[in-house]
């Protein structure tokens, strides 16, 4: 691409990379949900792809490309940010975080660069957000051939639905493969059936559905990728292929294991903007690390924007694509109705896994989740005690406070590797990177939900609430807490009785220790004081803690008083509290277990409650 001295100028606050109006590269982005790696350029041939395989071959493929989350809101949310979903409190299922007015959705940035830019048109953000100053266009009929200027430059999004969850069930299925001829779908006989799953008909009817699905999605990919081609535009025109996460199957999607964050990327650079790109041979491979969050500063840079110094995501192309990662960082948290905490450090070879909420099985009754084939066969052969160790330890408690598995030797991560005295070096390693990524992005979801709402009422946004010096103490001083919670060990337990935190964040992780771990009754004093403290989260945890030991009176009153509150924060949190207390006490609150208005996971835990009795 010839040297231009053109400057596009707009108020975006930082400065601009130098690029000809005119020689600006169109953006065409691809994405599909829930799958894997599962492209024939990828080596799985189970799926008939010939339009992605063909896109690899005049293209790139990435061999290891990662989401921030196995699960769309939030991985959708670090992808239009740049952004790690924990930095801005926006890691829980669709939550709405406030953004502070420095951060934009990267499309902003291209808009008020010059370009047209169109979503089509799921976006599901977990943020509170402008599509007025996002979008040029978003919906149904949002498309590049819409922009006023031909000769505009365009960012296009086609968001590709049909091999979602929800779609490999069978009825979601059938309207799917409509188009597609019976010659052409899969058989179950014909799967192949990864270790993490039983061998049986069920699990391998839903691995076939996947198949077909993944099928119609390549068909439709190709008209698209026809659709620039007939127009004369291909040659002018970025064309980036991914999925939002990986396969929309158990212990792969919500999960940021390999299974539900490896991903599939591709794209594709015309002749004309190579140099700018950085040479990328046709059907040439780049096993860099990749995460999703890099896809939006690596677009503007290749846009002639500078990404803004905010962005967490590293650009992979483009004239400053010299930075290469030696991590990838996931995180998990509330899905749904349940709550989880995990953080993650993936390296070449090595996955390191931190479970925050160990006394919660990894497998948890989330409602949505439970409607697949292969969740209701593993649930049933659980009952049973047929179902394999491999399988079945997704359902115990308590996991182990830290996972470590090698890649290599154990592609689906089912051996941990922790305890194992040959790895501990690796171990330490990855465990203090952990430590220091989420003091770097600032961690906000180190505290429960309750807290994170009513910092936001009090800052303006959650990104705000470990922003400065003191704010890094705070977050390195609960990280540590959580840390401590996490292993439930009783000596901890029994240091921490008298020396409860002044902050209410790391009172509710020691008071969440003194309920869980083992002995509890030794401490029912502290966690009836408990009871009465300051804050809603603390006091919620302090009557499951009471629960535990026998004592009821006092632990019933503040459940009872909690599930009346205005805040749907401390409803759900109330309510998940008793509906992990199981018959007993669900029978003694059945009267009061109710949801408000548009309080849809409220209303699943009543509903699982009831279920209960």
């Amino acid at each position: 691409m010839r040297c231009c001295c053109f400057l596009i100028v707009v108020l975006t606050g930082y400065l601009q990379i130098p690029v000809s109006a005119q020689e600006r590269p169109n953006i065409l982005w691809i994405s599909c949900e829930d799958i894997s790696p599962h492209l024939g350029c990828y080596g799985d041939t189970t799926a008939s792809t010939p339009n992605l395989d063909k896109l690899a071959a005049e293209g790139t493929m990435f061999t290891h490309a990662f989401s921030c989350h196995g699960v769309c809101a939030p991985s959708r949310t670090g992808i239009i940010t740049g952004m790690s979903p924990v930095s801005l409190g926006a890691n829980h299922m669709r939550s709405k975080a406030k953004l502070p007015d420095h951060i934009k959705l990267f499309p902003q940035y291209l808009q008020e660069a010059g370009y047209y830019c169109t979503n089509n048109s799921k976006t599901d953000y977990n943020l509170i957000w402008d599509e007025n100053a996002t979008w040029s266009a978003n919906s149904g009929k949002a498309h590049w051939k819409n922009r006023p200027d031909s000769k505009m430059p365009f960012f296009s999004v086609f968001n590709l639905t049909m091999t979602h969850e929800s779609k490999v069930w069978p009825n979601g299925w059938v309207d799917v493969v409509k188009e597609l001829p019976e010659s052409k779908r899969h058989r179950p006989e014909d799967m192949a059936v990864p270790p993490l799953y039983p061998d049986t008909t069920a699990v391998r009817e839903d691995l076939a559905r996947l198949a077909d699905l993944i099928s119609v999605m390549d068909r439709r990919a190709g008209e698209l990728l026809k659709e620039l081609e007939d127009s004369g535009l291909s040659d002018e025109t970025i064309v980036v292929f991914w999925s939002d996460h990986g396969d929309g199957l158990p212990r792969s999607k919500r999960w940021t294991y390999d299974s539900g964050s490896r991903v599939p990327l591709i794209v594709r650079v015309p002749e004309k903007y190579q140099a700018l790109a950085g040479a990328m041979k046709p059907g040439s491979k780049d096993d860099r690390l990749i995460s999703l969050i890099d896809l939006g500063p690596t677009i503007l840079q290749l846009s002639g924007i500078e990404p803004p110094p905010h962005m967490q995501g590293i650009p992979f192309l483009g004239p400053d694509a010299s930075k290469t990662r030696n991590y990838i960082y996931g995180a998990r948290d509330r899905l749904d109705e349940r709550f989880d905490m995990v953080r993650t450090v993936r390296t070449r070879t090595h996955r390191y896994v931190r479970n925050l909420m160990p006394w919660r099985p990894a497998l948890q009754e989330i409602e949505y989740g439970e409607r697949n084939g292969i969740m209701k066969e593993m649930r049933r052969l659980l009952a049973t005690e047929k179902l394999a160790p491999a399988s079945a330890q997704w359902f115990q408690t308590p996991r182990k406070a830290e996972e470590l598995y090698d890649l290599a030797a154990d592609p689906w991560e089912l051996v941990n590797l922790a305890d194992h005295p040959d790895h501990q070096k690796t171990l330490e390693i990855l465990r203090s990177e952990c430590d220091r990524w989420q003091i770097e992005v600032r961690d906000a979801h180190l505290l429960p939900e309750i807290m994170l709402d009513e910092a936001e009422q009090s800052l303006g946004s959650r990104w705000q609430i470990f922003q400065g010096p003191a704010g890094e103490q705070r977050l390195s001083n609960l990280l540590d807490a959580a840390k401590k919670t996490s292993h439930l060990d009783h000596d901890t337990a029994k240091q921490t009785m008298n020396s409860l935190d002044s902050d209410p964040a790391i009172r509710w992780w020691q008071v969440t220790m003194l309920g869980r771990t083992a002995n509890a009754r030794e401490r029912v004093d502290v966690l009836e004081k408990a009871t009465r403290d300051t804050d809603a989260s603390v006091r919620i945890v302090a009557a499951a803690g009471l629960l535990k030991t026998g004592q009821s009176e006092s632990a019933l009153r503040v459940l009872q008083e909690s599930l009346g509150s205005k805040s749907q924060f401390v409803r759900h949190a109330t309510m998940l509290e008793i509906d992990e207390a199981g018959p007993s006490v669900i029978r003694l609150l059945s009267d009061k277990l109710t949801a408000g208005k548009d309080e849809e996971y409220v209303e699943r835990l009543v509903l699982h409650a009831r279920g209960q009795l």
